[in-house]
């Protein structure tokens, strides 16, 4: 960890959200009107970033691919008002910013989402120059880099460069790569497998596997990953769990009890977020899921991701300032 606590860049796709809040899903080819309509930064890596911003001793970055960068102000906005760096975003000359239009049913909690993305991948080239940039004007290396389940072909290239660059320079060891994989059906998904020191999977992805529970999965793919690995694996209403692969042990935490699910949208990447802060902050694991499981509660209990650190049980905001207090003394 820097003197500054952690460095987190996080590689994915950011895209424009637009919310539509109704009463309840509409029918086929019906006319009807939105209650409500929200505007914000969206995209897995975009959801996990605004949590990240709001706890302690913790600096992020962003690394997305957008079209022209004059088109580009309003999306990162969000994003650059929460504090994260996108010096680290790859413009392209041509094309549209990518975007999504969520359906918010209130009576079911549900989301609906279509996506539009015409946006180039990033390349090996594009993430070599933009990680070098960002440590020369920081003088510092990243703690901690996060892929999503995507782009994946170029994903891998760029984080065994990253791997090796760390080991040549002797600090791999004080650098944790983590990767998703939440869409069982992506193309080459499967070889994400061993290149997280923490690998993050969904219940979607498990349930296309064959496995109706989280423990099994885990012990089931665990020896497709590293041998050092931490996995987590998300499983809505009934929380989360965790095997690690250096003792073979498997822990799970219950998800938070609340009275009314009110906004679901970005709450496993609010989950990703705890993980990544709790782990970079010496919580052991048993805390780093259950803090996980209440950080997300808390976001579905709510709409978007605003305050979510002053929604905190007391016990959690007391480890956060002393995380806090650790990584400056």
């Amino acid at each position: 960890m820097s003197s500054n606590g952690a460095n987190v860049l996080l590689v994915g796709q950011l895209y424009q959200d637009f919310i539509l809040h109704v009463d309840e899903f509409p029918a086929e080819d019906a006319k009807k009107r939105a209650s409500k309509l929200e505007i914000r930064s969206g995209g897995n890596c975009g959801n996990t970033l605004m949590v990240l911003s709001q706890l302690p001793s913790v600096q992020t970055w962003c690394m997305t691919s957008l079209g022209p960068k004059e088109e580009a102000g309003s999306l990162l906005l969000g994003l650059e008002n929460q504090g994260v760096h996108t010096s680290t975003c790859v413009f392209h000359d041509h094309g549209v910013n990518p975007s999504s239009y969520v359906i918010h049913a209130a009576n079911t909690g549900t989301r609906t989402i279509i996506s539009y993305n015409e946006a180039q991948d990033i390349t090996l080239s594009d993430f070599q120059q933009k990680v070098e940039t960002a440590m020369s004007d920081t003088k510092q290396h990243f703690t901690w880099v996060h892929f999503e389940g995507r782009n994946i072909d170029n994903a891998v290239q760029q984080i065994d460069w990253m791997h090796n660059k760390a080991i040549k320079e002797n600090w791999r060891d004080r650098l944790t790569i983590s990767v998703e994989l939440e869409k069982p059906d992506r193309e080459n998904i499967d070889t994400f497998l061993d290149k997280g020191d923490v690998v993050f999977f969904s219940k979607l992805f498990a349930e296309k596997r064959g496995f109706s529970d989280a423990p099994s999965f885990l012990k089931a793919y665990s020896t497709r990953c590293r041998p050092k690995s931490i996995l987590f694996c998300t499983w809505g209403a009934q929380g989360a769990t965790c095997l690690q692969r250096a003792t073979n042990q498997i822990l799970s935490a219950p998800a938070l009890n609340i009275d009314q699910v009110v906004d679901t949208v970005g709450a496993g990447d609010t989950f990703t977020a705890g993980v990544i802060y709790g782990l970079s902050h010496g919580f052991n694991v048993l805390d780093v899921l259950t803090f996980s499981c209440e950080l997300a509660g808390r976001k579905v209990a709510q709409t978007g991701f605003d305050q979510l650190k002053q929604q905190l049980d007391a016990r959690w905001n007391k480890a956060l300032d002393e995380s806090h207090h650790r990584a400056f003394t």
